[in-house]
């Protein structure tokens, strides 16, 4: 016996108005027509699905079953369409990616910008936006993939979570700033001046808005602080450090450009919160798109460059560079 799909999203339509010309009209389809289809499926399954009478329509215990279990049949059907689609290949696929603003930077924007040098004819969208807003759209399945902090989502059974390298995150800040001019920074001292960044998440975020926790690095945190200069954009941030005595926290990759310049300063102060925690997420239970996997693989190779830039940067010195001696993580 093979039922037709047509014949259950029909009678999933009826079972939901309890009016056959209410149905139809939604079906768009006239009412004598949802009247053969119905009676076409109750022939095929040998059994009555509905009640009829001048109150309207009413499942019978054969009709309820046909409903409680059609969604998920239908949604099978959609699921498998996807995924056979999926298989067509990656030239003519769709990729959406989510990112917060500095995984962005640090290795989104090359990683994309390798997918799209391999695969010129794929439409790509990256949205860049907060943690909270790329994770809902990760669930909502607006994205493929999102790149965000992971702190705190491990536990998560409904998202795979694999964490990327961490970088260490630098203070920067233009020439001539007063912090330039001393040869010991403490962690009181540093927060004097204001921070321009984006949301700042887990122990970065505690220890932004209390130094007291710099020294509980096995604590985690997954609330967010908001700097006093809150921007989205890292070249935003660069531009605002470099003509202001705002500092900005960035990744050697970030910085490095303007340092040797000489627009920026890069001063010698570590925290063992100053270390991004980015990762990537998707749905546990969906299928990824080729797209997806080509852009996932693109990824991990950037962010493995990256690792190598951050020892270069951070072993090789250079004239701009302020060497005070290691942050003293307290008041």
């Amino acid at each position: 016996m093979v039922i037709e799909l047509r014949l259950i999203r029909h009678a999933l339509a009826l079972g939901q108005h309890r009016n056959f010309a209410r149905a139809a009209e939604a079906l768009n389809l006239s009412q004598p027509s949802l009247s053969r289809s119905i009676a076409a499926l109750e022939h095929a399954l040998g059994v009555p699905l509905f009640d009829r009478s001048h109150k309207g329509v009413v499942p019978t215990a054969f009709g309820r079953v046909l409903l409680e279990r059609g969604e998920a049949v239908l949604k099978g059907e959609a699921d498998l369409r996807r995924e056979i689609q999926l298989l067509a290949g990656i030239e003519e696929g769709v990729l959406a990616v989510g990112a917060g603003p500095f995984a962005g930077e640090i290795s989104v924007a090359v990683a994309v910008a390798r997918v799209v040098n391999a695969h010129p004819r794929l439409k790509i969208q990256v949205l860049t936006n907060g943690p909270t807003e790329v994770i809902r759209d990760v669930f909502a399945e607006r994205i493929d993939v999102g790149v965000v902090d992971v702190t705190g989502l491990g536990d998560d059974t409904r998202l795979v979570v694999e964490p990327l390298p961490e970088h260490r995150v630098y203070l920067a800040c233009r020439t001539g700033h007063p912090l330039t001019k001393e040869s010991s920074l403490s962690l009181s001292r540093v927060l004097e001046f204001p921070l321009v960044t984006s949301l700042l998440r887990g122990m970065a975020a505690a220890t932004a808005s209390s130094s007291d926790m710099a020294a509980r690095p096995g604590v985690q945190d997954t609330s967010d602080f908001a700097p006093q200069i809150l921007v989205n954009s890292p070249a935003l941030a660069r531009l605002i450090a470099r003509n202001s005595d705002a500092l900005f926290p960035g990744t050697a990759g970030m910085i490095a450009e303007d340092v040797a310049a000489g627009h920026l300063v890069r001063l010698d102060f570590d925290v063992p919160a100053m270390r991004t925690k980015y990762g990537l997420i998707y749905l546990r239970n969906r299928t990824l798109a080729p797209a997806a996997r080509v852009f996932i693989d693109a990824l991990r190779g950037v962010e493995r460059e990256a690792e190598a830039r951050d020892v270069a940067f951070g072993s090789g010195g250079d004239a701009a560079s302020r060497r005070p001696k290691r942050a003293r993580a307290r008041r």
